[in-house]
């Protein structure tokens, strides 16, 4: 492994680095000219090729309909939600899996749009609805699913619960999202 170096563990959202200093690899992706995790695990440098990736377990655990899922968004439409499944029931996977979350416009009330429910790089507590075109499609109806954690939009700061709203440590916006009951706690495990 010379010119490797593996370092900490960073979780979805974590700032990694900068493209003028790396260049993005597995379980990274670029943001504002940032590097950021896209999975939980070990931060590797490749020091000699510039580049920086997160390495999970090598196991592969495929999602079931009716598994819980952790799934990290991607992108927000005015009906659903694309993700990345990065774990199955609490259990974390070595690659992750496209996930489709299917939003109801039910969940909305007047003063909310489909758009602050979920924001890209939420991670969210899902249920399997099931597999199709190469996609898993996933629910968060229910007060059990939903964001478990957020950063600000602003500066990036952890969100915390605030009532119904959540709240950033760091600049104090305030932000809606469609929030699990148990907001704040991830319990993953390595898949072994």
């Amino acid at each position: 492994m010379i010119g490797k170096s593996r370092g900490k563990v960073v979780v979805p959202g974590d700032k990694i680095g900068v493209v003028e200093e790396y260049i993005p690899h597995n379980g990274t992706y670029e943001y504002n000219n940032e590097i950021v995790s896209s999975l939980f695990g070990f931060l590797e440098e490749d020091i000699e090729r510039h580049t920086v990736s997160v390495k999970t377990t090598k196991r592969i655990l495929l999602p079931k309909p009716r598994d819980i899922v952790y799934a990290v968004v991607v992108s927000v439409s005015e009906k659903n939600a694309s993700a990345m499944i990065i774990s199955v029931n609490n259990r974390l996977l070595n690659d992750y899996f496209s996930g489709l979350i299917h939003i109801r416009t039910s969940n909305i009330d007047n003063t909310r749009s489909i758009r602050s429910l979920l924001k890209p790089g939420d991670v969210v507590k899902c249920e399997v609805l099931g597999y199709n075109n190469d996609v898993y499609h996933l629910k968060i109806h229910g007060p059990e699913f939903g964001v478990v954690y957020a950063l600000c939009t602003k500066c990036r700061g952890v969100l915390v619960r605030s009532g119904k709203e959540l709240k950033c440590l760091i600049c104090g916006n305030i932000e809606n999202r469609k929030t699990a009951n148990d907001y704040g706690i991830i319990r993953l495990r390595w898949f072994t």
